[in-house]
């Protein structure tokens, strides 16, 4: 990973400034930006600082000369001229703080989902469908955003929702340069599935990692409508030809696809002709039939808590990362009162899950380690009685000065009594609506803890170490074992001592 200090040169050099311009923009003086650029001082703390330094660069770098550099440089095709200066300071700002692995940008994006949806366009009114049995040919990157208006207009005049059957793995260059039409996509998509649409889809290989990660952000906003069907082919292919195939079965279908090293396709199939579409449905299902589920996405609580069991079960290590004391160290009588009180929060389920599954989980961590991450709460807001139970945003299942204590001393007693079980407090000054818990390499999954209720339930292998690893990496530079054990149970000791004074 490039160091932050070449990063500041490389954009002080882009952007044809100096370092008394940037400090002048950031109210510090001209020194600290020199040792910046030696690597003798590191980024802002303050990420209000890092906000404006990002944003004195995206408007400092308007050009397309520019704009292609740093696309280059952060793997990011969608930086382009089109692209708003706001939106590449939030680019420049995650790449400042080195967000730039698949799972902190996926993350990253995650938190800001209701953003990115309520900023989509308003509906269009119905289109009319193409001719029957027409094949079109569409050339180049104009060709191919040609292609998918129509693709796009032919779901839209459909009056009952069905399958749409998709294979992207090529460059989406064509797409993510054209912002607008970035937004006008996603929002046709979002619209139909909103309808009753169901997408089916396989993902590109990771072992291209910025088209992966390109389109794990592009489709984001659609996934959260929990009609997307995510799935992988678990082998190797062949790099040499990558393609693009959407079908929508007894309607049309668009295909393209280019040489490996090739930027885009430059010839496009859009088609109504049955013939045509029912052999690429046949296709698909082939490729289908070959492939695994990747990642799903489920809206029903009702749904949830299947997955929670699971993950609870598995055999071998977890680690998990929540913003409040976790369910998993809660103890019976909490959960037990928390059922009792039959509260609506969409998060009801997990309680009866975790105290089906108490017994099992303690007898689990006899033999596998167990790392809990959370924030604890400050004595003044457990007072306060807005301090919400295991990451739930429900003003009617709020803590108390004694249940708190009581969940606290169940961590103490797991401590105490598994030597796999680690307690890990986080010390943040803003934690994401999200909790994440991964297992060894089985599963993984995402919770969004703020509206919209979501929960993604990851399997692809690759995908799930990389999860697991981000939150190893989390606790390591927290610390959680020898010395450092002994200190947590100091600090929680102390809580609890000021909670019942």
């Amino acid at each position: 990973m490039m160091p932050f200090s070449e990063k500041l040169s490389f954009l002080i050099h882009l952007a044809k400034t100096t370092n008394k311009e940037l400090a002048a923009e950031l109210s510090v003086d001209p020194s600290l930006i020199s040792l910046m650029r030696t690597g003798k001082r590191k980024l802002f703390k303050n990420p209000a600082q890092t906000k404006k330094m990002a944003s004195f660069f995206a408007r400092h770098c308007p050009a397309a000369f520019q704009r292609q550099a740093l696309s280059e440089m952060l793997g990011q095709s969608a930086i382009s001229s089109s692209m708003p200066t706001e939106v590449l300071t939030e680019c420049l700002e995650k790449w400042l703080q080195g967000e730039s692995t698949l799972v902190g940008t996926f993350l990253s994006d995650l938190q800001v989902l209701p953003t990115k949806i309520s900023n989509l366009p308003l509906s269009t009114p119905t289109p009319v469908p193409a001719p029957k049995n027409q094949t079109l040919f569409f050339y180049g990157e104009d060709g191919r955003r040609e292609a998918i208006h129509q693709v796009m207009r032919e779901i839209q005049s459909m009056p009952v929702p069905g399958n749409v059957l998709t294979v992207i793995d090529d460059n989406l260059e064509w797409l993510l340069s054209d912002y607008a039409l970035t937004k006008k996509v996603r929002a046709s998509l979002t619209e139909v599935m909103e309808r009753g649409f169901t997408f089916y889809q396989i993902m590109p290989p990771l072992n291209f990692i910025n088209r992966y990660t390109e389109s794990l952000q592009f489709w984001l906003p659609m996934y959260s409508t929990g009609r997307m069907k995510v799935y992988y082919y678990p082998r190797l292919r062949g790099n040499l030809y990558r393609h693009s195939i959407i079908v929508v079965p007894g309607h049309c279908v668009q295909y393209a696809a280019a040489v490996g090293a090739g930027s885009s396709s430059d010839i496009t199939m859009f088609s109504t002709d049955l013939q045509l579409v029912n052999a690429f449905e046949k296709q698909f299902q082939e490729h289908f039939s070959l492939c695994r589920p990747s990642l799903t996405v489920h809206k029903d609580p009702a749904d949830f808590s299947p997955y929670f069991f699971e993950y609870l079960s598995h055999s071998g290590d977890s680690v998990q990362a929540s913003n409040a004391l976790s369910f998993s160290s809660m103890p019976r009588e909490l959960l037990e009162q928390c059922i009792q009180k039959e509260c609506p929060s969409v998060f009801a389920p997990f309680f009866r899950c975790y105290l089906e599954e108490l017994p099992r989980f303690e007898k689990r961590l006899l033999q596998y380690p167990y790392i809990d991450m959370c924030p604890l709460a400050s004595a003044e807001a457990i007072r306060s009685g807005k301090v919400s139970i295991a990451s739930i945003h429900d003003d009617q299942l709020c803590y108390t000065p004694k249940t708190y204590v009581l969940h606290l001393k169940n961590i103490l007693r797991l401590m105490d009594q598994y030597e796999n079980y680690a307690f890990v407090p986080l010390h943040e000054k803003e934690y994401p609506d999200y909790d994440l818990f991964a297992g060894e390499g089985e599963l993984a999954l995402i919770i969004r803890t703020a509206a919209p209720y979501i929960i993604l339930e990851i399997r692809r292998p690759a995908m799930v170490i990389a999860f697991r690893e981000y939150l190893m990496r989390k606790a390591d530079s927290v610390g959680y074992s020898g010395i450092n054990r002994e200190k947590i149970r100091m600090e929680l000791r102390s809580l609890i001592q000021e909670l019942e004074s």
